[in-house]
């Protein structure tokens, strides 16, 4: 059974659990109530090891855990949606017996967009409507006081509230005041989906791991040494380095031939020890004074691993990728495993008319979706030749002449111009097409 931690506000926990009452989700629930979001980030490093997961009762505590939760860590909160305010709504015109047009609102600055398109669906228009967009750095007080002045001019009739704590002071102040709370069964469903998170990513840490280094050219080295049992000298050296990281994976090694070794595993112990692996990278280089490439395949059997791992490998030898290459289970590959510039991308597409214009251009499938993640992870939809030469260790050349291919089977184009600092005919700056 699952431990899930439910952080907020203690009404809006009572809330929670009503709504989770009576359905069995195969979990069990851990209560952390706060008096101010500000709170948030404590209960998570205190309790964090008895929880597999946390559901956050708003958008304001969920905002607070950013900056401490971690990116394995699964958390979620149920948005406000059309639904939980008609609610509102409703329970307006119900309490005050009469049509509610004339309202004041406080929302979330990145729910604002949602909750606006519910209430254009309603017809009210901005005269109507006194809006409050806070962040997570909010002002209770400064909240309360807008809703009272509009209400006590009499610019509004009504005031709706995200938040627990202006909405109890607001009732404190004799303002008619509805809450914004997502509904039982939207509160039911945002759980399912974090146990499901859960589960899966259980399932995919219990996934096989498969591992191969490969030392290149040491059956080389070892014949053109002088020493007749240099090769040997040098094998037992690198097994000795390579049971190291063996035993903190927990895994197995085999020999694959010379220069090469396998290790098997699970994949949640080799995601979480990459830093020891490239240190044991590091280590064989210094040790052999030849490079050595690393390639990770997952699969739900051991021989879909090794193959996958296989495929790794070529892809790790290949001078454009780093060292350590993964192969996921999805055909997804990373590149630079483990490192800042860290890069995943696709190999497939199921784009007809794409890959038929590639093919045309003579550029793979893979180059083109490489060049297209390391875009995005710039940010940015402009770049030159030099940019992305740099970025994904191509010479300059190389990725003239496939912007070139690119752009004359109109998968890209010429943006403009940018001047260089040293002598010579500006630098293209291009953009993808697709």
């Amino acid at each position: 059974m699952y431990r899930i931690g439910i952080v907020g506000p203690k009404p809006s926990i009572e809330r929670t659990m009503r709504a989770l009452q009576g359905h069995n989700l195969g979990a069990s629930y851990e209560l952390y109530a706060y008096e101010h979001a500000r709170e948030t980030g404590d209960i998570i490093r205190r309790n964090r090891e008895n929880v597999h997961g946390w559901v956050f009762t708003g958008p304001i505590p969920y905002l607070s855990a950013q900056a401490e939760l971690s990116e394995k860590e699964h958390a979620i909160y149920c948005p406000p949606t059309g639904a939980s305010l008609y609610k509102a709504m409703l329970q307006a015109v119900y309490t005050l017996d009469s049509p509610v047009k004339d309202i004041s609102i406080d929302m979330t600055d990145n729910e604002s967009w949602g909750l606006m398109d519910s209430l254009e669906e309603l017809n009210f228009s901005q005269e109507q409507l006194r809006k409050y967009v806070f962040s997570i750095d909010y002002d209770v007080e400064e909240m309360i006081e807008f809703h009272v002045q509009h209400w006590q001019e009499g610019i509004t009739k009504a005031a709706i509230t995200c938040l627990y704590a202006v909405y109890q002071g607001l009732l404190e102040r004799g303002v008619p005041v509805f809450k914004i709370d997502s509904t039982k069964q939207e509160t039911v469903q945002a759980v399912r989906m974090l146990i499901e998170q859960i589960r899966s990513s259980a399932f995919k840490d219990s996934q096989i791991g498969v591992l191969m280094i490969e030392i290149d050219r040491l059956h080389e080295a070892g014949e053109l040494s002088t020493e007749r049992y240099q090769l040997q000298y040098m094998e037992l050296k690198i097994k000795g380095v390579l049971l190291r990281h063996c035993e903190l994976i927990d895994g197995s090694l085999h020999q694959d031939g010379t220069g090469r070794y396998l290790m098997y595993g699970s994949r949640g112990v080799m995601a979480r020890n990459m830093d020891s692996l490239h240190s044991t990278m590091h280590q064989l280089e210094l040790d052999t004074d030849l490079p050595s490439f690393a390639g990770i395949g997952f699969g739900e059997t051991a021989f879909d691993a090794e193959r996958h791992a296989r495929k790794a490998i070529q892809y790790a030898k290949d001078d454009e990728a780093g060292r350590i290459i993964i192969y996921e289970t999805d055909g997804t590959i990373v590149e630079a495993a483990g490192e800042d510039h860290e890069l995943s991308y696709e190999t497939y597409s199921s784009d007809i008319e794409l890959l038929e214009q590639l093919n045309k251009a003579g550029v793979s499938i893979r180059t083109f979706q490489k060049i297209k993640a390391y875009i995005r992870r710039m940010g940015k939809e402009e770049f030159t030749a030099g940019e992305l030469a740099s970025g994904l260790s191509m010479t300059i050349r190389h990725v003239q002449r496939i912007m070139g291919s690119l752009t004359a089977f109109a998968l890209a184009e010429i943006a403009g111009n940018e001047l260089n600092t040293r002598r010579g005919r500006p630098s293209n700056r291009y953009r993808l097409l697709r």
